[in-house]
C-alpha cells in the first residue's frame, strides 16, 4: 500500500517509466524505436518532469488543475508535443485518490472525485489537451477540438465526469474514469501475477492489445484496420512475432498510444497493491 503523498507520487512517475521501458511493445515507442517527433528520452523527461504535479495532487485532491500542472510542468524538460497526456488523465484521478485503500478502493475513489469535480476541471483539462495537441476520437459533443465546447462547458456546468460520459464508446480514457477503472484493474491483477517487470509491462501490453481496439488507431485509420491490429496481437505469442507486429505497426505508422497509457494506468494500480519490480 502506499504510505504517503510522495509515495503515490513516486508510483506515478515509475509507472510511466516503467510502461515506456517494456519492449517491444508493438506500435510505440520503446527503447529501440523512436519516432521522427517524439523520442524514448522524451517519456523519461515527461514522467519525471511530472512529479511536481503529481505530489501536489497527492497532497491537495485537485484533479482538473492536477492535469493540466503535469502537462505545464512535463514541458518544461521535453520539446515534443503530446508524450502523456492521455496517461496524465487517468493517473490524477487515481493519484488524489492514493489514500483510499487498496487499488479496488483507489480506483473506485477517483471515479467519486470525478463525480465530485466542477466545470472549472473541466476546463482544466480542455487547456491542458490544447497545449498537448494530442490525437483524440471526434466526439459528437463537447469535442476537444471545437471552439465552442469552452462556453458550453461554462453555460452548461459540465463537470469532468459528465463530459466524459459523452464521449465516444471507442474513447477508452475516458470509460475508464467513468466506469472506476475496470481495464486497468484487470491490468493490474494481470501484472501481479509476474515477478520481472519487463515481462509484466510486455505481456500486459499485448493482453490489452488483444482486447480493445485502440482509440488513435481508429481515429487515424479506422475501426477496421484498430480491429485487424487486436488480430495480430493475439497471434503474437513469440518475441519474434512480436518484433515482426512492431515493425508493421511502425511502418504502417499506427502507434496503440491508448494501449500504452492503459498499461500505465494498471502499473499504478499494481504499485498501489503492493507490486515491486
Amino acid at each position: 500500500m502506499l504510505k504517503s503523498p510522495s509515495e503515490a507520487a513516486v508510483a506515478a512517475c515509475l509507472s510511466l517509466l516503467l510502461e515506456v521501458s517494456g519492449n517491444p511493445k508493438a506500435g510505440n515507442v520503446d527503447r529501440e524505436h523512436d519516432f521522427k517527433d517524439l523520442r524514448f528520452e522524451h517519456f523519461l523527461a515527461s514522467a519525471a518532469g511530472a512529479f511536481p504535479a503529481f505530489l501536489e495532487v497527492a497532497e491537495k485532491k485537485r484533479i482538473g488543475d492536477g492535469v493540466l500542472m503535469a502537462v505545464k510542468e512535463s514541458t518544461k524538460w521535453h520539446k515534443a508535443e503530446n508524450v502523456h497526456f492521455g496517461a496524465f488523465l487517468l493517473l490524477i484521478p487515481l493519484v488524489a485518490s492514493w489514500d483510499a485503500g487498496d487499488m479496488i478502493k483507489i480506483a473506485e475513489g477517483a471515479r467519486k472525485r470525478l463525480k465530485k469535480t466542477g466545470y472549472e476541471d473541466s476546463l482544466s483539462v480542455l487547456k491542458a489537451f490544447r497545449l498537448s495537441n494530442a490525437r483524440v476520437v471526434e466526439a459528437d459533443e463537447l469535442n476537444l477540438k471545437d471552439e465552442e465546447t469552452e462556453k458550453e462547458i461554462v453555460q452548461k456546468g459540465i463537470n469532468l465526469y459528465d463530459w466524459m460520459k459523452m464521449a465516444p464508446e471507442e474513447n477508452l480514457i475516458a470509460r475508464e474514469l467513468v466506469d472506476g477503472y475496470r481495464i486497468s484493474l484487470g491490468g493490474a491483477e494481470f501484472i501481479l501475477n509476474y515477478e520481472n517487470a519487463e515481462e509484466a509491462v510486455v505481456e500486459l501490453y499485448y493482453y490489452l492489445l488483444s482486447k480493445y481496439p485502440d482509440p488513435l488507431i481508429i481515429a487515424k485509420m479506422g475501426r477496421e484496420y484498430a480491429e485487424k491490429v487486436t488480430e495480430w496481437a493475439k497471434k503474437a505469442k513469440t518475441d519474434d512475432e512480436r518484433r515482426k507486429l512492431d515493425e508493421k505497426l511502425l511502418k504502417e505508422n499506427a502507434n496503440p498510444g491508448t494501449i500504452a497509457d492503459l498499461t500505465a494506468s494498471s502499473i499504478y494500480l499494481a504499485l498501489a497493491e503492493g507490486w515491486r519490480i
